[in-house]
């Protein structure tokens, strides 16, 4: 049994791509509890009306009154917007900081939203990748991406997509196989646990950067940039302005 077995157990996962007021709530909450509540205010919020996006959620839910504003908690989120050419752009899954090292609820999460993709008949799926950061190309690499041609530009950095069919992801993690429960507990073996760790790890301290405001030392962006979902193959060419930072970002 793993230290998170008991809440773990109680959790909920699905996939949402309508938002009712309840779960806009609910998402609202998860941010502010977490310490960057501009990032639902400023970019998920205004994006939840108008742009295609998949999210998988974790949550528990209050014993009573089980329905209306407040009656769901959500304890970790997947993100993916869906582009031109059925392409999905990831924002690496957050949980909340009571599950900082809740592995396998962050593991169930992307099992959960890339499986949706995969029934979906999402062509890839894929993260922006700050050009030259090996430590996160690495990562991401041993989890089946790879290189693809669509770059992006802010005022601070360079950024490559990294991207595969979410099938292969799946694979390549060993997601595809066994029980969401087994991955829920770990129930994993120890080289499976060491991909998945890499992978989640790896992901959470380069977003982190963009999440607290400090966007010039992000590593990775979030799959939320607006005008990156109708770029076409190639994207924004290096050393041009770019789509800039949706939501800002601290100036030095």
């Amino acid at each position: 049994m793993t230290y998170y077995a008991p809440i773990n157990e109680s959790v909920r996962i699905g996939v949402a791509t309508e938002f009712p007021a309840e779960t806009r709530s609910a998402l609202a909450a998860f941010f502010r509890r977490n310490r960057y509540p501009h990032v639902y205010l400023e970019i998920l919020e205004p994006l939840l009306s108008r742009a295609k996006l998949v999210l998988a959620l974790a949550t528990t839910d209050r014993p009573w009154p089980p329905k209306g504003i407040g009656s769901q908690s959500i304890e970790a989120l997947g993100i993916a917007m869906i582009g031109s050419e059925n392409r999905a752009f990831l924002t690496p899954v957050l949980t909340d900081l009571k599950h900082s090292t809740n592995l396998g609820l962050a593991a169930a999460v992307t099992k959960h939203l890339l499986e949706n993709l995969r029934e979906r008949k999402a062509s890839s799926a894929g993260y922006l990748v700050r050009q030259g950061d090996r430590a996160v190309e690495r990562a991401v690499e041993q989890a089946g991406f790879a290189k693809s041609d669509l770059l992006a530009a802010t005022e601070f950095a360079e950024y490559t997509e990294y991207s595969a069919t979410p099938d292969k992801i799946l694979k390549t993690l060993e997601l595809n196989k066994g029980k969401l429960s087994d991955v829920l507990s770990l129930a994993l073996d120890g080289k499976q646990l060491d991909r998945l760790a890499i992978y989640h790890y790896t992901l959470t301290v380069a977003i982190f950067p963009y999440l607290f405001d400090i966007s010039q030392y992000a590593a990775l962006l979030p799959g939320l940039l607006d005008v990156i979902a109708s770029l076409p193959p190639g994207g924004v060419p290096p050393g041009s302005p770019g789509p800039g930072l949706v939501g800002g970002g601290a100036e030095e």
